[in-house]
């Protein structure tokens, strides 16, 4: 039975301007009240405002200060949906992501359809994970081969990162500006498909790239 999505309230949590004016080109004329919101305090007022039937985000672009507290949103709101719609993904950001009860995961790169075959699923209390997502998944790809993806420089600045440096820092130690570092930063975090300076350290544990003794965060 297809949704009816008149009767639906959908909410976008995400900070990308041309990704919110995509979605409410796609999403508004179809439901009863499409909204977006920028910040955790405006989601978490929405949430406490109103029944949303759908709870649309990006984790990693959002200001959540960690994974754990989207599965508190699901635990206090059972009756609104989520779906993560993101950049880029890696299979231990899924398990996480499904450790928290989230499983509904689409990329942005993904097409129309995968995206209302999300939104059916997770209307229906279904699991969902795009063609994309499933064959990061059933890459079985541990860390250490996903670290490869960064290049030397990267690979040392997540090493002056575990080492307690900022990224002024940084940029002094290699003579290269604040500006280039903060490129790195986001290079990295994309690759490895992570949304924090904890959550990157504790995968480049994972992966052997540093040791526990390293961690100064």
């Amino acid at each position: 039975m297809k949704t009816d999505y008149n009767t639906i309230s959908v909410v976008l949590a995400d900070r990308q301007f041309l990704i919110a004016e995509a979605l409410q080109a796609l999403l508004a004329p179809r439901c009863k009240k499409f909204g977006t919101v920028s910040t955790k305090a405006g989601l978490l007022q929405q949430l406490e405002k109103e029944s949303i039937s759908l709870l649309i985000t990006d984790d990693a672009l959002f200001d959540f200060a960690a994974l754990s507290e989207l599965g508190d949103l699901k635990k206090k709101y059972p009756a609104t949906a989520i779906v993560v719609l993101t950049n880029a993904i890696n299979s231990m950001k899924i398990k996480e992501l499904h450790d928290v009860g989230i499983r509904n995961i689409i990329l942005k790169t993904d097409d129309r359809d995968e995206l209302f075959q999300a939104i059916e699923a997770a209307l229906k209390g279904k699991k969902y994970y795009s063609g994309e997502v499933l064959d990061t998944l059933l890459k079985k790809d541990s860390p250490s081969e996903e670290i490869s993806v960064l290049t030397p420089s990267e690979v040392e600045i997540v090493r002056q990162i575990a080492s307690g440096l900022s990224t002024k820092e940084i940029a002094a130690k290699k003579h290269i500006s604040f500006h280039t570092v903060m490129t790195h930063r986001k290079n990295i975090f994309r690759k490895l498909g992570v949304s924090s300076s904890p959550e990157l350290l504790m995968y480049a544990i994972k992966a052997g790239l540093i040791d526990n003794i390293e961690y100064h965060i």
